[in-house]
């Protein structure tokens, strides 16, 4: 009886989804080129997984996600796109802090539309990746984040996806309260990103290359 019940389908199912789970390797504090097993885009995504670095939670499940010189709008457009179906905030037009802080309460949109900027993730020990015009960011709750240097006007778009957030994004520094942490948790992860809807789970749990 034990041993029939062990063996159902449903419990099989759930044994390969947790071995799954336990075997997928994260490649802390890597830049990687992210290999899609159903969208192929016409450009390069990579992914970044940040663990806590014991000042900074960073996430640990969700990587940050960079499209590479996918957008090839003006402002106007890109403003337009990411509203379109009122699923992510009115954006604004700003750069990024010159010092290390995350959000706990939403993930960040960033659409590079003019100039470019190094940004270091994760913390002082982190990665620095290069933002060019044309590049979307999608940063989870938690990942730290700063601005080194920008030139040719870097400027970017920034938004909030509407579900479960009251409009009001918060600036975190150093180590989070468990409240902080509870939220960076719960926090709600969007489907897709409002311009190309590239499955943004999917993406977050893809092969690399």
């Amino acid at each position: 009886m034990l041993l029939r019940l062990f063996f159902t389908p449903q419990l099989f199912l759930l044994i390969a989804a947790s071995s799954a789970m336990t075997t997928c390797q994260r490649h802390w504090g890597k830049v990687l080129k992210v290999v899609s097993p159903s969208a192929s885009p016409p450009f390069e995504i990579m992914q970044i997984f940040m663990k806590d670095d014991g000042t900074f939670p960073n996430n640990q499940h969700y990587p940050t996600l960079i499209y590479k010189n996918s957008f090839q709008g003006s402002e106007t457009d890109g403003r337009r796109l990411i509203v379109n179906k009122n699923e992510w905030t009115e954006p604004w037009v700003w750069g990024i802090f010159s010092y290390h802080h995350y959000h706990t309460k939403a993930w960040e949109l960033l659409l590079c539309v003019c100039g470019s900027a190094s940004i270091q993730l994760g913390g002082d020990a982190g990665p620095t990746v290069k933002i060019d015009k044309g590049d979307l960011v999608l940063i989870p709750p938690g990942v730290a984040h700063k601005q080194l240097e920008e030139h040719g006007g870097f400027s970017l778009l920034g938004s909030y996806p509407t579900f479960r957030f009251d409009g009001r994004i918060d600036t975190c520094r150093g180590k989070p309260t468990d409240e902080e942490r509870k939220r960076i948790q719960e926090c709600y992860v969007p489907k897709t990103d409002p311009i190309f809807y590239l499955n943004i789970a999917e993406l977050c749990s893809s092969s690399v290359e």
